[in-house]
């Protein structure tokens, strides 16, 4: 996190001022060449944004008189409508589509669901798509909060009616992802979005904002299997008032797929945790031989192999020894996609993408039928509309936040150590990436590297 000015800030921000959206509107520069970006309304650059506002405010024909004329006159201006974060470089929607307090309140006592900072109104109405819900279905559960008078047979139209109704102040459920702050800030909004304004803007108790542990998306984004399937079952009507358990738990490196998970009370789920049973060490070599397909995902393979091959010999094995080793295994894995995000940037990223991510794109194109046993028996092709077109990109950011937020977390038991030897090769690996490598080399490094970390755990053990 940047306690000064994130770096992809001052890309926007140049951006911004060299829009030819923005031509006029005064700003100066340091001697060093930095965009002063702030002026208060008394100054003389104040005075001259807001002659400037008005002027504009004439051409779009919006009255002065206008409570919201400002923030109306700079969302119009906007290129992009979308504003970066000052705080943490994230971007978010200048339009008044994410759920206010309230209405998060409604959501989380009525169904069990909290949506995160990034969410909007499209992701809400997705989240209730994936439970099944119908259009109609989904348009009744907003309105119960939001009260938009009309009749609605059209989800779309009714969303589009309450983000323009919120957006012209006749309803407080949805808002913007950053504030109308005009002259001061030279586009119109405050400098930090709703992402990081609790915790960073003067004024607002730090003690409230909220912390979600991501743990469990860094293990399903990251995990082998058919992942969004897996997020399908979980919500299907075999665990209505039950449990979706994995039968292999994915904090230890096993998969998210929907026919390696099974049906539990919550209460036995909860008190199961990350344990490794002998039973369910059964039922994985059984749905191994079943379907061809290895139970925990590529960069835990050697461990799983090595307890497979101990369990079929004796049964009675340390189940706890192997559980300790995966779960340093999945911890080493963490850190080094860490590694990689930190201190390669967006070249990484675009690696961690392009081999590890991308290829599961596939599985979010189609909507899916389960029997009991989590089996497909039917795909379709998805409706594509606004909520499935951004999914891919919020699963990307999600996957790269997770990561650092698995890394980041103090309190962790078991922390990630590498040896001096995978370390060396580590530094390598990253020199590849940052000085553009051939993908194929790069690729083939980076699994000797989790293959030696595997081999080293197994060997030190």
């Amino acid at each position: 996190m940047y306690m000064n000015n994130h770096p992809k800030f001052e890309e926007y921000k140049n951006f911004i001022v060299n829009n030819e959206a923005y031509k006029g509107l005064p700003y100066v520069r340091k001697k060093d060449g930095s965009i002063v970006w702030v002026a208060t309304k008394q100054s003389k650059i104040g005075k001259k944004r807001i002659e400037w506002a008005l002027n504009k405010a004439e051409k779009f024909g919006i009255s002065k008189n206008d409570n919201s004329f400002y923030r109306k006159v700079m969302f119009m201006v906007h290129p992009t409508k979308e504003k970066v974060c000052q705080i943490c470089g994230e971007s978010m929607s200048l339009d008044y589509i994410y759920p206010n307090k309230s209405f998060q309140k409604f959501l989380s006592k009525n169904y069990d669901y909290e949506p995160n900072v990034f969410d909007d109104i499209y992701d809400v109405s997705n989240h209730f798509k994936e439970e099944g819900k119908s259009d109609l279905e989904i348009i009744k559960i907003l309105n119960k909060s939001i009260k938009l008078e009309g009749n609605f047979n059209d989800l779309t139209i009714y969303i589009k009616s309450v983000i323009e109704a919120c957006r012209n102040g006749e309803k407080k459920s949805l808002g913007p992802g950053a504030m109308s702050n005009f002259p001061d800030r030279y586009d119109g909004f405050h400098s930090y979005n709703r992402c990081c304004r609790q915790e960073f803007d003067k004024g607002r108790n730090p003690d409230n904002m909220k912390t979600y542990s991501k743990d469990r998306r860094a293990y399903e984004n990251w995990s082998d299997g058919n992942i969004h399937a897996a997020n399908k079952f979980m919500k299907s009507k075999y665990f209505i008032g039950l449990s979706a358990d994995h039968i292999g738990p994915i904090s230890l490196g096993f998969i998210h797929d929907p026919r390696f998970m099974q049906p539990m009370s919550s209460g036995d789920n909860s008190s199961k945790r990350d344990r490794l049973e002998q039973s369910d060490i059964k039922k994985l070599i059984e749905l191994e031989s079943r379907y061809n397909l290895l139970p925990v995902s590529w960069f835990s393979e050697k461990i799983w192999k090595a307890l497979k091959a101990d369990f079929l010999i004796d049964n009675d094995i340390n189940l706890e020894y192997y559980r300790n080793l995966m779960k340093i295994n999945i911890n080493n894995y963490m850190s080094l996609l860490y590694i990689i995000i930190t201190e390669t940037g967006e070249l990484g990223k675009k690696f961690l993408e392009e081999n590890f991510l991308k290829p599961k794109q596939e599985y979010f194109k189609y909507d899916y039928k389960f029997d009991e046993f989590g089996n497909i028996i039917n795909k379709t092709f998805r409706n594509i509309s606004d909520a499935t077109k951004k999914e891919y990109s919020r699963f990307i950011r999600i996957s790269f936040e997770s990561v650092i937020d698995f890394a980041e977390k103090e309190n962790r038991n078991i922390k990630s150590s590498f040896n001096t030897d995978i370390t060396k090769n580590i530094d390598s690996l990253v020199y590849e990436i940052n000085n553009c490598a051939p993908n194929k080399s790069i690729v083939n490094h980076f699994y000797e590297i989790v293959s030696d970390m595997q081999d080293n755990l197994l060997k030190e053990a």
